[in-house]
């Protein structure tokens, strides 16, 4: 089932890609599409006036008048088919509508009886041409062909001469006017009636056919809007990306190509700018960067004088590395915390020195103190601790013990 529906739908194409415009002819606004609609409708019509005449051909057989008539007839089709297909559209149509009418007339008039009784009911067969007219012309041009049609009836009721038949039927009938006017009114009738009912019907598929034009449009559009908020913030995106490793201090990132005009704009702008200012802006970043790990050493070497517990700062990617690497080196922290009173405390690696030799002479008592004690500023030293500004000196125990032997103590 499948294969035979996509086989019809083949066939279906093909005819139409052959017989009509529609395929080659833009269809962005709705007067384009409607001429489209209009294109196939009069590929898939001349079909079938086509395939009509194929199955009255027999009717030509032995008749030379019939044959001229369906080569004419083959003739028009084909000449609409040409005219499709260029996009000629209303020409097209127009031929159509007179081949119809001309086939007619020509199966009328190729009659030898003349005008019968037999023959007026083919003026209905005339309506044809205005479903046609409605259907591949503008809407309006049906009551123009359902006039023409008229005019046409009228004329060939009363040029052509008239069957016995018809006369005896005039009998029946008050005067031949009553009968003319009896037998002329049903097909005029039927012209403007077909007219009317094509308009209508025309119209009504013309406004849904609009309707669902606009609702297409409408989705279009909103598949548009949505593609372009997508492209938006797909955009924003890559500029929150670049605006991030900026403010990280990575400016030699640049924002990437924008899927938009008005956010390529603003990529050139920024790019412009980080090209302009971004050697200032990163020397600016680097120099807070060095006055940071410079803060963080002074504070750890605070920490190393005062003989408490060092974290240096990891390595920052500043010249002040080496002098962390330096710093952590062996020997170059303290071993202990020295007060302002104790035994100054050599640092290690530090050559250890010879005490000199005492004095043969005594020394003075203001310049008195023990070997290897802290040192007492003279008494005129206003820096000195308190205690000891007037040359005095604290008590130590050990430093007694260790200086037993000086005699100069």
């Amino acid at each position: 089932m499948d294969t035979s529906n996509r086989r019809k739908r083949s066939l279906a194409s093909q005819w139409l890609q052959f017989a009509s415009s529609s395929s080659s002819n833009p269809q962005r606004t709705l007067q384009e599409r409607e001429l489209a609609r209009r294109s196939d409708l009069i590929a898939w019509l001349a079909l079938g006036m086509l395939g009509g005449l194929v199955i009255v051909s027999p009717i030509a057989i032995g008749d030379n008048t019939a044959l001229l008539t369906y080569i004419c007839f083959l003739a028009l089709q084909l000449a609409a088919i040409s005219l499709n297909r260029a996009g000629h559209i209303t020409i097209a149509g127009i031929i159509l509508v007179l081949s119809m009418n001309a086939a007619i007339f020509a199966y009328m008039w190729s009659s030898p009886l003349g005008l019968t009784m037999g023959q007026l009911p083919n003026y209905d067969a005339f309506a044809v041409s205005v479903v046609i007219a409605a259907s591949v012309l503008p809407r309006r041009s049906a009551f123009v062909v359902a006039a023409i049609n008229s005019a046409m009836i009228v004329a060939d009721y009363m040029i052509r001469p008239h069957n016995a038949n018809v006369a005896l039927d005039a009998a029946l009938y008050p005067s031949v006017t009553v009968q003319t006017v009896s037998l002329l009114v049903r097909p005029i009738a039927l012209q403007f009636t077909m007219a009317l009912v094509a308009f209508l019907w025309v119209r009504g598929t013309d406004l849904a056919t609009r309707r669902a034009d606009r609702a297409e449009e409408i989705a279009m559009l909103e598949y548009r809007e949505l593609e372009r908020t997508s492209t938006l913030e797909e955009g924003i995106l890559y500029l929150h990306q670049t605006l991030s490793q900026w403010a990280q201090g990575n400016f030699g990132g640049r924002v990437p190509a924008m899927p938009l005009d008005i956010l390529e704009q603003v990529r050139n702008d920024l790019n412009n700018y980080m090209e302009r200012f971004g050697p200032v802006m990163n020397a600016t970043y680097y120099l807070q960067r060095l006055q940071n790990e410079v803060g963080r050493l002074t504070a750890s070497l605070e920490s190393w004088v005062r003989g408490q517990p060092v974290v240096w700062p990891e390595p920052s990617g500043t010249p002040l590395d080496h002098a962390l690497d330096l710093l952590r080196g062996p020997g170059s922290r303290p071993s202990s915390y020295s007060s302002p009173t104790s035994a100054p405390v050599r640092p290690t690696g530090a050559p250890r020195l010879t005490p000199m030799p005492s004095p043969p002479g005594p020394m003075p008592p203001g310049s008195q103190r023990a070997t290897g004690g802290p040192y007492a500023p003279p008494p005129s030293d206003p820096l000195a601790p308190p205690g000891q500004q007037f040359g005095g000196f604290p008590p130590d125990d050990g430093a007694s013990d260790n200086n037993s032997g000086n005699p100069w103590s």
